[in-house]
């Protein structure tokens, strides 16, 4: 495809312009490519105005991405709404919190802020989060909240209702959990389930928010629109329901978002839930070699839930994708460090190689074997940067002069120490309680009346106190250099070591890229919920050096390279599956995983053998069509190729009808001496499916007057 040349197939999305649309795209198809050139059809070639045409997407990186790309197109005319769902919800809250009794100086409550919260809960209730960690509560939490029901007790004046919740709570959690909806409410804090539900909740609630916010949405567009939870699909469904102008893209064989609520059925039955829907495909993959490609195909066309799409390619032929099996761990990860160097010999960078792992707790081995081997790397497992202390801090210093709540009120007056420390703190917050002020409020009363004269802790409320009336007047770079002037850049300075004032410069530098993006005019509030919704796969710092990350976290990017490790039973897939829509997204998942690479593809497994007990391959290798790969390292263990004395024998033949443990009678339509597996057709299932010979199954009889 020539650059900024649309094919057939983009050329027919791009300018479809009314009615409710669904594009089927396969990976490397160039879907963001049809979808920006798709808005600024709209705009430049059709007159729309910008402000009606609203995208979303679902990382910070993605929606940057979208945005550079139409102001190349288009300029100055590309002021549309491109963002996450959180950033879009964040932008209307701004305008309509107010319904609900909230500020528009809400904060939002990120990760770690919530973590602080449910320990200081926690503590001030005499409870230990042993038995139910913070991360634990999070979730339970994030559960709660999928029923809108509780949004009642955090709007309004009446806080009895949820004092009452309080009173009653069943057990510990519920306890933590209504003293948390309490303290988000006295802070006006928002978390990451807030954001969207409370935008909801005022469209479900409020007719005319609805027919503004609609007005708004003339054209509608998702992109990765297989990752929709229900919320996400509800508040599309609400904003397009006046001019059904939804445009949703995306590949339902890429939806590996289960455990947070993603749906890929919302793309599959699209059609059913919107009215006069029409259908188009990108089935044309630019990244890959037709090697690669075969792979994948091989691999996603055993899943049964999945919308049939056939992706093929026109790039140069490669190298077959290598499956290569090692004596145990540690080898395969010197493996993977030995072909990267061998790379790196032959001319190619670092950079292009990623190292992919189903579970983050699987590095360990690879960092050991890239160490030996003088391999630079980069664990991708988070937005680490902005989990620093030091970060932190200064954020929560900016979040303190937005909208001085009492959250990083109590973080912020103990960093540098001012003489107020954790006892000062409490006794602050039980006189700001028995007067129904902020704490920040209660602070100036007790200075006031001479009852706080420590100067550090009075300088301290005096600056805020400015800075929260002035920050409209200086640069976002300019108002965190006076953040830090009031005493925390001076305690980085008395470091021996040199980090933590290196990344407090790292992030001036990245609050002056963005304002010089947004021509120097980027609003406060902006820039703490650009920070408050960053994540992992925002994190694009580029350097010469191997990233190891999850198949997760490598959604949305591509490498020269790519190696998949660790593909045994019980890691990939993970033994805690429980159903086979779990097994199809796993098995979606490698899928995402091969099709990041562009040029070379490893898939690596290894053997573990203690007593009687050896590692198994993955299942996934044995869906794949053997004749499309190269076979190296352990051959007796590579896929069916154990050696004679291991070799499961086949039980039954073609036609024997058997009863599996888990998925009932089936008939046995297939006998695979390579893969050492049966087709079987299982009657409550819908298709055939793979069993190895291992696994036990009882054959039934054969019925009265058959042979």
């Amino acid at each position: 495809m020539a650059a900024g040349t649309p094919t057939k197939e983009q050329k027919e999305i791009i300018e479809a312009t009314e009615g409710n649309i669904r594009v089927r795209a396969v990976p490397g198809s160039g879907k963001t490519f049809a979808l920006t050139n798709r808005i600024a059809w709209l705009i430049a070639e059709l007159g729309v105005e910008p402000s009606s045409v609203v995208a979303m997407t679902f990382t910070n990186k993605a929606a940057g991405e979208m945005k550079h790309r139409l102001k190349r197109m288009i300029g100055d005319m590309a002021t549309c709404f491109a963002g996450t769902f959180h950033g879009y919800c964040n932008l209307l809250l701004k305008e309509e919190i107010y319904r609900m009794g909230y500020p528009k100086t809400f904060s939002i409550l990120d990760k770690q802020d919530q973590v602080r919260l449910l320990r200081e809960i926690a503590e001030e209730q005499r409870l230990s989060l042993r038995d139910f960690t913070a991360k634990d509560c999070m979730a339970k939490i994030s559960a709660e909240k999928q029923n809108p029901g509780y949004i009642a007790y955090m709007a309004g004046k009446d806080k009895e209702p949820l004092l009452a919740k309080i009173g009653e709570a069943k057990d510990d959690f519920h306890l933590v959990y209504y003293h948390y909806l309490l303290r988000q409410r006295d802070n006006y804090g928002l978390d990451f389930e807030d954001i969207i539900q409370f935008a909801i909740y005022i469209l479900t609630h409020f007719p005319d928010a609805l027919a503004k916010w609609q007005d708004r949405c003339q054209y509608l567009l998702c992109d990765e629109y297989q990752d929709v939870n229900g919320n996400q699909e509800l508040l599309l469904t609400l904003l397009s329901g006046k001019y059904h102008n939804l445009t949703v893209v995306g590949d339902d064989d890429q939806c590996i978002y289960g455990w947070r609520g993603s749906d890929a059925g919302y793309m599959v039955n699209f059609d059913r839930a919107h009215e006069e829907v029409r259908d188009f495909q990108l089935t044309e993959n630019f990244r890959s070699t037709p090697e690669i490609v075969a792979v994948a195909n091989s691999l996603i066309r055993v899943n049964q839930n999945r919308l049939a799409k056939a992706m093929f390619t026109n790039n140069p032929g490669g190298n077959k994708p290598v499956c290569a099996c090692l004596k145990q761990e540690a080898e395969e990860a010197a493996y993977i460090a030995e072909r990267i160097q061998e790379a790196v010999q032959e001319g190619r960078k670092y950079a292009a190689h990623t190292v992919l792992v189903r579970a983050s707790s699987q590095t360990r081995a690879l960092e050991e074997a890239f160490l030996h081997h003088k391999v630079p790397y980069k664990i991708l497992n988070g937005a680490q940067f902005y989990s620093s202390e030091e970060i932190r801090t200064v954020l929560s210093y900016l979040r303190m002069v937005y909208s001085m709540n009492d959250l990083d009120f109590s973080y912020t007056i103990q960093r540098p120490r001012r003489g107020f420390g954790k006892k000062s703190v409490e006794s602050l917050k039980k006189y700001a309680g028995e007067r129904g002020l902020m704490l920040m409020d209660a602070l100036g009363e007790l200075i006031h009346a001479g009852e706080i004269r420590r100067k550090e802790v009075i300088f301290y409320y005096e600056e805020i106190r400015r800075l929260h009336v002035l920050y409209h007047a200086f640069s976002c770079r300019d108002l965190t250099n006076r953040v830090l002037d009031l005493g925390y850049r001076q305690e980085l300075e008395q470091d021996v070591e040199q980090t933590r004032l290196d990344n407090v410069a790292e992030l001036l530098d990245t609050i002056a890229g963005l304002e010089e993006e947004n021509q120097d005019r980027l609003p406060l509030a902006e820039l703490l919920a650009h920070f408050a919704l960053f994540t992992a796969q925002d994190d694009d710092t580029e350097k010469d050096l191997v990233k190891i990350m999850t198949v997760h976290t490598a959604k949305g990017l591509e490498f020269d390279t790519v190696f998949v490790c660790g593909l045994v039973e019980g890691s990939f897939p993970s033994r805690k599956l429980k159903n086979e829509d779990e097994l199809e997204e796993e098995r979606r998942l490698l899928y995402v995983a091969a099709t990041r690479a562009k040029r070379r593809l490893y898939l690596t497994h290894y053997v573990y053998r203690q007593g009687r007990f050896t590692t198994e391959p993955s299942c996934f290798l044995s869906d794949i069509d053997s004749s499309l790969m190269e076979f190296v390292g352990e051959e007796r263990y590579l896929p069916g190729q154990a050696t004679p004395e291991m070799l499961p024998e086949a039980d039954f033949e073609v036609g024997d009808t058997v009863i599996h443990k888990v998925f009932g009678r089936g008939k046995i339509v297939k006998v695979n001496m390579v893969t050492r597996s049966y087709e079987i057709d299982f009657e409550k299932l819908n298709g055939t499916r793979n069993i190895v010979f291992r696994i036990k199954m009882e054959k039934e009889p054969p019925q009265n007057g058959t042979v």
